[in-house]
């Protein structure tokens, strides 16, 4: 399957990258610089060098894939606006690319999606990155209004170590309360690209946790 990566130099795009591979997949990657790209010279891989806030340079990277994970993250800006200068762009770029699959990284805390974090990680997300998960939630909402087949993936807090395989997906519009814990970012790279592959849950926001 040909796919396209945004945020592939990043903690979590990287996994998705070599986990894609690994899985023999083909992948186009939207980098900002190439040299931190450890696969550039792997013939799977297509390097586009160019800005995800870019609606053009999207859309180079995006022809030809059957799939977008957006893995984009702020690092440790918590004041980022990231998110909401590129869910338009994406958007855009895909339509115009003809690409109907997207998953979506968020995390679980933004926007609305506070209600569903456990009370200790929810006040210590309002305190630390209020304003970070502020811009996630509109980004979010952008996404989810779109006519693409979105999925938007809410992790609760990241822990070290590598990936399961055993991890929990709990849709953010079930009956269960609020979620706590902690993941990987392997588990959440493997959740995203199982649902740009595998296509579950199409048009639904899926809290992830272990």
């Amino acid at each position: 399957m040909q796919l396209t990566v945004l945020g592939a130099t990043g903690p979590i795009g990287r996994l998705v990258l070599r986990q894609a591979l690994a899985a023999g997949h083909r992948v186009t990657v939207l980098v900002r610089d190439a040299a931190r790209l450890p696969q550039g010279d792997d013939g799977r891989v297509t390097v586009v060098v160019g800005d995800a806030a870019s609606a053009a340079d999207v859309e180079e990277a995006a022809r030809g894939s059957q799939a977008l994970i957006c893995a984009l993250g702020p690092g440790k800006d918590y004041k980022s606006t990231l998110a909401t200068r590129t869910a338009g762009p994406v958007l855009e770029a895909m339509a115009a690319a003809g690409v109907e699959r997207l998953v979506w990284l968020s995390a679980l805390g933004s926007g609305a999606t506070s209600r569903r974090q456990s009370r200790f990680q929810a006040a210590a997300s309002k305190l630390v990155m209020g304003t970070l998960m502020a811009d996630k939630g509109i980004a979010d909402e952008t996404i989810a209004r779109s006519d693409r087949d979105w999925t938007i993936a809410l992790p609760v807090l990241f822990r070290e170590g590598p990936g399961t395989g055993d991890y929990e997906t709990i849709p953010l519009d079930g009956t269960r309360g609020r979620v706590g814990g902690r993941i990987s970012r392997a588990d959440v790279a493997d959740f995203l690209l199982s649902a740009a592959t595998g296509g579950a849950w199409v048009r639904r926001r899926v809290i992830l946790t272990r």
